[in-house]
């Protein structure tokens, strides 16, 4: 994936605010989170058949899958509140790719947009998950 356009920067540039907050202040399930979402980005880009600008991308569903079972597994283990909203975020994005695989008629731009704004929320729940976690005082700068 080349960097072409400026929604390629856009989304690269939110991910990495997302994952440095999270490393910064977030716990296991943030860094979990923040890792996978990064390994899915870096693979969608791979998967992505830049050819085929508009339709189904099926690597990124299968990739989006994968991401949305790893933020599944960190809300039913973890104590945090933000990871279901981001499992339901995510959710709708993967449920997006299965309409577009029915229903071949949608449009392109609109699977795109509503795809990016997804994609979009899901790192804004965990931003806000990892900037509003609190720690007590005397607590280690890293914690568990």
């Amino acid at each position: 994936m080349a960097f072409h356009a400026l929604y390629q920067w856009a989304s690269l540039m939110a991910l990495v605010a997302t994952c440095a907050a999270a490393a910064w202040r977030g716990g296991w399930p943030e860094r979990s989170a923040a890792a996978a979402m990064a390994l899915a980005w870096i693979g969608s880009a791979v998967v992505q058949r830049s050819l085929q600008l508009w339709g189904l991308q099926t690597g990124i569903m299968i990739i989006d899958g994968l991401l949305l079972l790893v933020l599944l597994s960190i809300a039913l283990r973890s104590d945090r509140w933000w990871p279901m909203w981001a499992c339901g975020f995510h959710g709708l994005g993967v449920l997006l790719h299965v309409a577009v695989m029915i229903d071949t008629d949608i449009w392109g731009r609109a699977y795109y947009v509503a795809g990016a704004i997804f994609s979009y929320l899901t790192m804004l729940a965990l931003l806000v998950g990892a900037l509003g976690r609190r720690r007590p005082a005397g607590a280690r700068p890293w914690p568990d």
